[in-house]
């Protein structure tokens, strides 16, 4: 039997993947509820993944426009690293906000002699153990200016709305409510029922400083993952040399370090929180930094040729992004990037409204890995050779679109491991004919700049955008309705594409023949 062999040049590069991927996944895969957690609205996350993914936008090119130059790409990799990983650490250390949040605080309607009156108590001191009449346990009393609207011959215990599913402690004497009553702010509530339905939802204002810290942090962590994804696609391709259709069976480690240790991170997340009402994720972080420091022992032994430099790098790369073809290229990857933005940051805080775990979280993102995207990275190459770039991208607009209608309809968050398998289409080939396509067309020693700026437009335009629509429509229409219409447009995107590239074909009958055509033109303007 002859042996298995192992390319021992491309071991380095897998083993990195894996690491670094794995690595994220303990704080990135968690970090929307996380913030949630903290208090921080959904409006406010979305501003805040979309400004740090506009900042990619430009540090990705940037720093890949001085690795060009420079020819430092193993010194970058090792620093952003180490950045990472203060990042992370800090992550770890931002404080819970005051107990007042909307985690801890219900808020209830109830009646008394045909008044209605707003009560908000502390769900983490009131529980069904404790005295309705505990000083502590009353967090702010008020009358209802509107009486009959919501309050008509009940009785003194009734419940008739609360923000949560929770009931009022039921086991309480007259005297001990008629004393909570008592003791109610004069000021009257206008509009209280109102008031009550939109409570329901998470608050709109955010903790100052877990804000402030939190947008810090995240910035620094987005600006090295966006710029240290890019390199370590340009240091593959690197060793790669002239066989750019690996690049997916390279990158489909990542995808197995990701789907790996956000599997672990969210079993150990559970074990860390236990019974507490909070969940704790400092297991997942901790797990982040020590698979830091190995992918830094790693990093130094990859093994990377001096590739050939440009003297005219932004002439170059101007030339490439003007052509027709490009324009539409970088185009599709910013409308799929808003679709990965919403998906990425949104279907986690989506499945939490539903009541997910912690174990499903991780299941969730264990799934989306090794039956989704790991299946697809590894058919990436064959996948693009039958069907082309482009058509790669219209199949992960369907499939986009069949995720997140699919989402609008669940009620239980367990089938979220069923619909994750469509990650596979959705990205996984999706990023290997990304990367493969702008390998391909760069001119010689433009290679990471044109990576970061394709990595740049689908991570950092397009997740931006998608954070700033996700965070809108979560804030103003809920979950549900978002992801309904999210997916009628990526229907309808997937078939203009699809007109698109008929017409193109009309030009083309051959689509083999698109990137030496394209690479011939750019070459004859050098």
């Amino acid at each position: 039997m002859e042996k298995l062999q192992v390319n021992r040049r491309l071991l380095p590069v897998k083993v990195h993947y894996f690491l670094y991927n794995g690595a994220l996944a303990g704080v990135i895969a968690f970090i929307s509820v996380y913030a949630k957690q903290l208090g921080i609205s959904a409006e406010a996350i979305g501003v805040i993944f979309a400004s740090v993914s506009s900042f990619t936008v430009v540090s990705r090119p940037l720093l890949g426009s001085l690795v060009d130059h420079f020819q430092k790409l193993k010194l970058v990799l090792v620093s952003l690293v180490l950045i990472n990983f203060a990042a992370d650490l800090g992550m770890n250390f931002i404080p819970q906000p005051a107990s007042t949040s909307v985690d801890t605080v219900n808020n209830s309607l109830i009646c008394h002699q045909n008044i209605s009156y707003n009560i908000r108590f502390r769900t983490d001191i009131c529980g069904w153990n404790t005295t309705f009449c505990d000083s502590d346990c009353i967090f702010s009393c008020r009358r209802c200016e509107s009486n009959r609207t919501s309050c008509i011959d009940k009785s003194l215990t009734d419940r008739v709305s609360t923000s949560s599913n929770s009931e009022l402690p039921s086991s309480e004497s007259r005297n001990c409510i008629e004393q909570v009553l008592s003791g109610c702010n004069d000021s009257v509530m206008e509009h209280c029922s109102e008031w009550l339905k939109d409570s329901k939802e998470d608050g709109s204002e955010s903790p100052l400083l877990q804000l402030c810290m939190m947008t810090l942090l995240t910035v620094v962590m987005y600006i090295c993952m966006g710029s240290l994804a890019s390199l370590s696609d340009a240091a593959c391709f690197n060793a790669l040399e002239d066989r750019p259709e690996l690049y997916g069976k390279q990158r489909m480690w990542g995808t197995m370090g990701w789907g790996s240790f956000a599997f672990l991170a969210g079993y150990l997340n559970q074990l860390a929180t236990g019974s507490s009402s909070k969940y704790n994720y400092s297991a997942g972080f901790y797990m982040s930094i020590v698979l830091f420091l190995l992918d830094l022992l790693v990093i130094s032994k990859l093994k990377l040729e001096n590739a050939k430099t440009s003297k005219h790098i932004f002439k170059d790369v101007g030339s490439l992004i003007i052509k027709p073809r490009i324009i539409l290229f970088l185009l599709q990857v910013l409308s799929v990037g808003i679709f990965r933005g919403l998906s990425s940051y949104y279907v986690f805080w989506y499945l939490r409204t539903l009541n997910a775990s912690q174990m499903v979280l991780g299941c969730a993102s264990a799934v989306l890995c090794f039956l989704g995207e790991l299946p697809f990275f590894f058919l990436s190459g064959w996948i693009i050779t039958k069907i082309g770039h482009m058509n790669t991208f219209i199949v992960s607009y369907l499939s986009y679109g069949i995720k997140f209608l699919s989402y609008s309809y669940i009620i239980n968050p367990w089938w979220s491991l069923l619909i994750e398998v469509l990650q596979g289409p959705c990205y996984g080939s999706l990023y290997a004919a990304m990367t493969s396509y702008a390998k391909i067309v760069s001119p010689e020693g433009t290679e990471a700049t044109v990576q970061g700026i394709a990595s740049g437009t689908l991570e950092g335009l397009g997740v931006a955008a998608g954070c700033l629509l996700g965070g809108y429509g979560f804030q103003n229409f809920g979950g549900r309705e978002t992801f309904f219409w999210i997916g009628v447009i990526a229907f309808v995107l997937g078939i203009v594409n699809c007109a698109i590239n008929i017409v193109l074909s009309y030009r083309r009958t051959d689509h083999k023949n698109e990137i030496p055509e394209l690479k011939k033109s750019l070459n004859a303007q050098r």
